[in-house]
């Protein structure tokens, strides 16, 4: 039995493909290759934020379960030193209604909720008199997921200016779980660089960090 076969031209089969976007036109059964994500650019922890990290408080970090996500480091493009930054912002005005300021946000690679993020505002004063140490000018608190470092900065031009009287507070939100010797230390490394931005006319005399106490705050 004699066989007819349809013969079509090259540009016939080439638009056919085109139109169709088949894969066998290729010759091809194989799947597009799918791009993969960027990588994150990681920094390690005791450079992070300025190098407020001491080597005790990153063993501490890393010792803790949700603290082992930053082994690789963390995002570099977050984990930055703002802290002289936030000073300056601070500094033209003594008024607790302006927003606070992150001055150190770590997190892992895999993004989402910082692991630790550092703020500072003004707040309302004078500080709390009783937890006010003689000859100390700071007043840390311990609190459960977050802790607090209150700053008596004193400048005769920011209270002229300000709303209300005000002191600097340093907010730590720690989701890793440390202790509150490493939460005063990281607040306190913060707290100093700030301060250099404010000229507080007063001399900053900060307590020392808790001791440390194996899983207890």
């Amino acid at each position: 039995m004699e066989r007819f076969y349809s013969r079509r031209s090259p540009a016939v089969i080439l638009l056919a493909c085109v139109l169709l976007a088949s894969s066998a036109c290729s010759g091809s059964g194989e799947e597009p290759e799918k791009k993969s994500k960027p990588a994150v650019a990681l920094t390690p922890l005791n450079r992070a934020c300025g190098g407020i990290l001491d080597k005790e408080t990153v063993a501490e970090m890393l010792d803790r379960p949700r603290g082992k996500k930053l082994e690789r480091g963390a995002q570099a493009e977050l984990a930055v030193d703002k802290a002289a930054e936030v000073g300056r912002y601070l500094g033209e005005e003594m008024d607790w209604s302006r927003h606070s300021k992150s001055t150190c946000f770590i997190d892992d690679e895999s993004g989402g909720s910082a692991e630790i993020d550092i703020y500072f505002g003004w707040w309302p004063g004078p500080l709390p008199p009783k937890d006010a140490k003689p000859g100390e000018s700071a007043v840390f608190v311990a609190k459960e997921g977050s802790s607090e470092l209150l700053v008596d900065c004193r400048r005769t031009d920011l209270v002229e200016s300000g709303k209300k009287g005000a002191i600097l507070r340093g907010v730590i939100t720690d989701r890793v779980g440390l202790s509150s010797n490493a939460s005063a230390k990281l607040l306190i490394a913060s707290a100093r660089k700030v301060a250099e931005g404010l000229n507080c006319e007063n001399q900053l005399t900060f307590p020392d960090p808790p001791e440390r106490q194996k899983g207890l705050k």
